[in-house]
C-alpha cells in the first residue's frame, strides 16, 4: 500500500480497506470460460477433420489459430483480476477515497464532514455473500457517490459514521486501526485521556450531543450511535 500511504496527510489514519465484491469478476470469469471452451471444442472438431482428410492441410494452421486464441480469454480474466485488485476503498479519520488504476492511478474522495447521508443497498443474494451497494451522499457532486457491489458494506458504513462523529467530538473516542490487512481493516476504538470529571459524565456528553444534533451539525444516525456507546460506560 506504497502509493496509498503517499496520499495520507498529517496525522491521517487509514481506519479500514476494502474492494469490491469477487463476484463482479464472476460475469468475466464466465464469459471468457465459455470462450476457451468452444475454442478447445472447434480444434478438436478440426483435429478429427484432419485426421480423415490429410489432403486438407490448412486445417492444421486452423488449430494453430485456435491455440493463440486461446490466449485472448486467459489473458482477459487476468487483466480483469489485476484491475480488481488495484481499485481499492478506503477511509480514515477523514476522509473515503476511492483508487484505482494500474499504471495510470486514479484518486477520488470525499471530506467525512460532506458527507450528510448514507444509502446501503443490499440484495437477497448480496446479504447472504456479503456485498451491497453504498450510496454516499454529499453537499456536492464530486467526490465518492456510489460503491457498487462493495465487499463488508455494514462493516465499512459504521466506520465511516464512526469516523465521522469523533471529527465532530473527539472526546467522545479516539479512532485508530490497530491492523490494516489487504482486502479489509480492523477498527481498534481507544478512549482518550480525561481532560476533567466534567468531560468524563457521559450524561453532560449527551446533552452536548443532543445540542450537535438539533443544530444539524451531526446526523440523528451519528447521535444514536454515539449516545449508545456513551450509555454503555455508565
Amino acid at each position: 500500500m506504497g502509493y496509498v500511504d503517499s496520499l495520507m496527510g498529517k496525522n491521517e489514519q487509514i481506519l479500514i480497506v476494502e474492494r469490491k465484491h469477487w463476484i463482479t469478476l464472476l460475469m468475466s470469469i464466465l464469459i471468457n470460460l465459455f470462450l476457451v471452451i468452444v475454442l478447445l471444442a472447434l480444434y478438436s472438431v478440426l483435429g478429427t477433420f484432419a485426421a480423415g482428410n490429410p489432403n486438407l492441410g490448412f486445417l492444421g494452421s486452423l488449430r494453430v489459430i485456435l491455440l493463440f486464441a486461446l490466449l485472448f480469454p486467459v489473458g482477459r480474466v487476468g487483466w480483469d483480476l489485476v484491475q480488481w485488485e488495484a481499485e481499492q476503498y478506503l477511509v480514515t479519520n477523514r476522509r473515503v477515497m476511492q483508487t484505482a488504476g494500474i499504471v495510470n492511478k486514479k484518486t477520488s474522495d470525499s471530506s467525512l464532514e460532506k458527507v450528510n447521508d448514507v444509502v446501503l443497498t443490499q440484495s437477497v443474494l448480496g446479504r447472504v455473500l456479503g456485498y451491497g451497494d453504498l450510496e454516499i451522499v454529499t453537499g456536492s457532486d464530486v467526490g465518492i457517490n456510489l460503491l457498487k457491489r462493495l465487499a463488508n458494506p455494514i462493516k465499512f458504513k459504521t466506520t465511516m459514521l464512526d469516523a465521522k462523529a469523533a471529527m465532530h467530538d473527539p472526546d467522545i473516542e479516539d479512532l485508530r486501526p490497530r491492523e490494516v490487512p489487504v482486502t479489509g481493516g480492523l477498527l481498534g476504538v481507544k478512549p482518550k485521556a480525561a481532560s476533567g470529571a466534567d468531560d468524563d459524565d457521559p450524561l453532560k456528553r449527551i446533552a452536548e450531543l443532543d445540542n450537535l444534533r438539533k443544530s444539524g451539525a451531526i446526523s440523528d444516525a451519528e447521535y444514536q450511535s454515539a449516545k449508545a456507546k456513551l450509555l454503555s460506560k455508565i
